[in-house]
């Protein structure tokens, strides 16, 4: 029985495409074997040396896998490693993050989450519940549009102009539901304000009666990582409470920026 079907799952068979999945299979090879011969790959995929040869191809022509010039050999490219680097970010920086996001929840008695970016959303990835009688519920695993959220308008404020038009092409964004649309170009006058104050704020826009504070996250290189945001019912909400949580958000940011920074970690992820 040829492999796909031995091991998709039922009902679901029909759906996989040959193409990704013998791709697929051979950037897994790649984690037991440091390189992949063409004849070595044909033979794992059980397929002719030429189809083995397009498809690393077109692995390395998006850079997921790189050849060696002296023995041809195939091994884990550029695109593959960043990935795996991502993955290895991510885990760091929600381990590092998490007493943090205890003690200002603790300061200032309002959830306090992590959020990560995801396309032209952001996921929250950790939550620490405040202690308010009439609070935010913890949110970890939630999605919300980057352009509606604190944490994801700080993470998109960490974008050229030209990227942020890639990632957002439209004009016109969508509101929360049951909520008008949002122009692009009020989302690129905001960002800048957020750039300039160094905090990001959403005031109902995710959710009818939830407002919140954001400030970004950045690694040991500077890019952009992740984002902290203190969500806060509106009743509770103002711009002095704005501020004042931006003030506990920063700090709290900058004792994780500098746990980011050292040595064991940089040695762990590059």
């Amino acid at each position: 029985m040829p492999r796909n079907q031995e091991t998709a799952p039922e009902g679901r068979r029909s759906y996989l495409i040959s193409s990704v999945d013998s791709a697929l299979r051979l950037l897994t090879a790649l984690r037991d074997h440091p390189s992949l011969a063409v004849k070595e790959s044909a033979e794992l995929l059980g397929v002719a040396p030429s189809t083995a040869h397009r498809l690393l191809s077109t692995l390395q022509a998006n850079g997921f896998v790189a050849q060696d010039a002296t023995t041809r050999r195939y091994g884990p490219g550029p695109q593959l490693l960043g990935v795996a680097l991502a993955s290895l970010r991510r885990v760091d920086v929600r381990r590092v993050a998490r007493p943090h996001l205890a003690a200002l929840s603790a300061e200032t008695r309002e959830t306090v989450n992590l959020g990560v970016p995801e396309g032209a959303t952001v996921r929250i990835i950790d939550s620490v519940e405040g202690s308010e009688v009439v609070r935010v519920s913890a949110r970890t695993g939630e999605v919300v549009p980057s352009h509606l959220a604190a944490a994801g308008k700080v993470l998109l404020a960490a974008l050229s102009d030209e990227e942020l038009f890639r990632l957002l092409p439209g004009e016109r964004l969508a509101g929360r539901p049951g909520s008008p649309s949002v122009g692009r170009a009020d989302l690129v006058r905001e960002l800048a304000e957020v750039r300039r104050q160094g905090y990001a704020t959403s005031n109902g826009e995710t959710s009818a009666g939830l407002a919140s504070v954001g400030g970004g996250v950045r690694d040991a290189r500077g890019r952009m990582l992740a984002a902290i945001s203190v969500s806060v019912p509106v009743e509770r909400f103002d711009v002095a409470r704005a501020e004042a949580i931006a003030a506990a958000t920063r700090h709290r940011v900058a004792r994780i920026e500098e746990e980011l920074r050292s040595p064991a970690l940089l040695g762990t992820t590059g």
